[in-house]
């Protein structure tokens, strides 16, 4: 839903400029010469020149260990060094990626064949033991091992053939192998360099359409193209990628006028209609498969109290936030998935916005003066939504205050339960399993994603039975179950799902858009 009253819109965006003022996390104003911004990006920047895309992001990555990560921007990197076994279309077509084919043996065991000829950047061939020993320390990780919990073993038949048994059978495994995080590493080197105490994050090598040349923290990511790369339909259509880290939103997009970058990964919404108006620039616009919400920690008082969690989600207006964070471009949602993800069911309770039904709950869980907490945030468009929500809460009681910071610290206090509460985004992929199973079981709780620390028995045990049981119609009641419980449960407060934006300068074509927030980049080229 959309408000779209002019009056309203200028009232919250005047709260917010004060609010955020008090914080110190607000934006600044566009400035600049607009002859100088349009004939820099009517060249180009120096992209014309050395054949380099410089690609501006939201925030810098948190690794470059593509086990050692689950957040957008460190995929945005990570996919261009490294393939996986497959990948999955925006209707969710699996298809092969090294892995040339496949075949169900039963439910428990799947025999894959890799393409022939496929090395990595340094020459070494890809082999079997180069899956088998990624998939294992995949398994291994703290961030990305749920994905591939299924998997039991993997048998070596030959250089190019293997087995993976699983444990369990899984509706969930091709596509949770086509995630980020079941990149396929090479055994010899990435053992090589561990046992000489280094850091695979720091020299990441794989057989993308990309090699790595360097990380220089909080600033940018430089890539060049593999000459030598695979699949000649899939290589790399321009001589390198610069990943650039761009905290402030109007920032990044005076950097996309003036040619310094040639594509905007994060478009802030503030800006969209200014780019939509600029002759030099495209704006692609998509109906996108994430969803904002503020996560509530229910281990630490008072949110350990489910009336207070619910009281909360009674007092937050959700136009509100979606107005002051992005300008209405989106929509609001009740649901624990954005309405575009697979698997998302109209299912969950519905807290329409009830301030005083949110003064009844308090009072009944002991709380009928308010209560004071700290909610952690790591961008501007999750902090101005706040600053609404903080007004919000403020007509009931609640103080809220708001702590924003860099993306990195972000999830490493919030993996170590440190937040009262959060504002946090998630990129819904083609797998159902792989959303439901990090954010809402408990044994992911922190680190795994489960930033609520929400643990419920009969939650896991409908998620296990959604990802094994092989009747569609029972998956989808446990999918819809899921919802109910958790909704009532009240372990976030869901906000809304933005409009997907990437912007570019006009002449630049190739960039593959992805629903699931997963852009390709390889084909970005000039004409």
């Amino acid at each position: 839903m959309r408000r779209t009253g002019k009056m309203v819109l200028a009232c919250l965006l005047a709260a917010s400029a004060m609010l955020t003022a008090c914080g110190g996390s607000g934006d600044t104003g566009s400035a600049g010469s607009a002859g100088t911004t349009t004939q820099a990006a009517a060249i180009g920047g120096e992209s014309r020149k050395d054949g380099i895309i410089r690609v501006g992001m939201s925030s810098d990555i948190t690794s470059l260990d593509p086990h050692a990560n689950n957040d957008v921007n460190s995929s945005n990197a990570t996919r261009h060094i490294y393939n996986n076994l497959v990948r999955v279309t925006n209707d969710g077509e699996v298809l092969g990626d090294l892995a040339e084919s496949w075949e169900f043996l039963d439910d428990m065991n799947v025999q894959f064949k890799l393409k022939e000829g496929v090395k990595f950047s340094d020459g070494t061939p890809l082999t079997s033991e180069d899956v088998k020993f990624s998939l294992e320390r995949q398994k291994a990780s703290a961030k990305v091992g749920h994905l591939v919990a299924m998997i039991d073993t993997v048998e070596v038949v030959d250089d190019l053939t293997f087995i993976i048994h699983m444990n369990q059978p899984s509706n969930a495994l091709l596509t949770s192998l086509a995630h980020a995080g079941g990149a396929i590493l090479c055994k010899s080197y990435t053992e090589k360099l561990e046992s000489e105490g280094k850091k695979l994050a720091d020299a990441p090598m794989g057989t993308g359409p990309y090699t790595f040349v360097s990380w220089m923290a909080g600033t940018s990511v430089e890539l060049k193209k593999n000459p030598n790369y695979f699949d000649p339909e899939r290589a790399a259509k321009n001589e390198g990628l610069i990943l650039k880290a761009i905290t402030e939103e109007t920032s990044r997009t005076i950097a996309l006028e003036n040619g310094e970058i040639d594509v905007l990964l994060n478009v802030g919404t503030n800006d969209a209609q200014k780019i939509r108006e600029n002759s030099n620039l495209i704006l692609d616009e998509f109906e996108c498969a994430q969803n904002e919400m503020v996560v509530m920690n229910t281990t630490k008082p008072p949110f350990d109290n489910k009336l207070v969690r619910q009281a909360v989600n009674y007092a937050v207006n959700k136009e509100d936030a979606l107005i002051v964070a992005i300008n209405g471009e989106g929509t609001t949602i009740d649901g624990y998935l954005a309405p575009a993800a697979i698997g998302a069911k109209d299912t969950a309770v519905k807290y329409e916005y009830n301030p005083e039904k949110a003064k009844e709950l308090l009072a009944e869980a002991g709380y009928a003066d308010g209560f004071t907490f700290t909610v952690f945030s790591s961008s501007d468009g999750r902090s101005r939504a706040a600053t609404a929500i903080q007004a919000n809460l403020q007509q009931v009681g609640i103080t809220m205050n708001i702590e924003q910071m860099e993306s990195s610290t972000f999830y490493e206090r919030t993996g170590k339960g440190e937040h009262d509460a959060c504002m946090q985004g998630w990129a819904e992929n083609a797998e159902p399993d792989n959303t439901y199973r990090p954010l809402f079981m408990s044994k992911n709780a922190g680190a795994g994603g489960n930033r609520a620390f929400y643990k419920n028995p009969e939650v896991d045990a409908l998620i296990d039975d959604a990802a094994t049981n092989r009747d569609a119609a029972k998956v989808d009641e446990d999918y819809k179950k899921i919802t109910e419980i958790v909704s009532d449960d009240a372990i976030w407060v869901p906000l809304y799902s933005q409009t997907g934006f990437v912007a570019r300068n006009k002449d630049l074509q190739g960039v593959e858009i992805s629903t699931f927030s997963m852009h390709v980049l390889s084909g970005a080229h000039y004409e």
